[in-house]
């Protein structure tokens, strides 16, 4: 099992504002479905509201402290610890060595899986403008360019831990 992270940021790590991101890029859009499509893919429960229902094709693991908050269709758990437990018994029930969860943010759950990240797929945005969630700092001292590719509204990048 690894762990990855899909993310899009500004150029200071910003991620969203009042629980909204921060801008609609329908391209990056389309690389997030098909990088997470299949996966296990982990939230906040503030990221799972501004998403509004389960994404399909996905197994949707929310976490939150909140005991009552219990939406059809996703994985509920209260301690991020959880979510490695859920990826080792989906890797044993599908026979796979290197289940891959996806952390799909927002910034709290980032922040507490970073250091077992192995790869960070990375969209980078121009913006300039408020933020008040935002991305842990990359030290690219720990980290390698596997892949680059530039966009009309972004660059994209795939980061592996070094």
């Amino acid at each position: 099992m690894f762990v990855s992270m899909v993310v899009a940021q500004g150029p200071k790590g910003e991620i969203g504002l009042g629980n909204k991101l921060l801008w609609h890029i329908p391209e990056d859009l389309k690389n997030f479905k098909k990088i997470t499509t299949g996966k296990m893919i982990v939230m906040g429960r503030k990221t799972f509201e501004s998403i509004g229902r389960p994404l399909p094709d996905r197994a949707n693991v929310v976490i939150t402290r909140d005991e009552s908050f219990k939406p059809d269709g996703v994985i509920v758990i209260n301690d991020p610890m959880m979510a490695f437990d859920l990826a080792l018994e989906a890797e044993d029930d599908l026979g796979v060595e290197d289940f891959e969860m996806v952390v799909i943010g927002g910034g709290e759950i980032f922040n507490f899986f970073m250091p077992y990240t192995h790869k960070i797929y990375l969209s980078e945005v121009q913006y300039e403008g408020a933020a008040d969630a935002f991305f842990p700092a990359i030290d690219f001292k720990e980290w390698e360019v596997e892949k680059q590719e530039n966009f009309k509204d972004f660059t994209f990048k795939i980061l592996n831990r070094i």
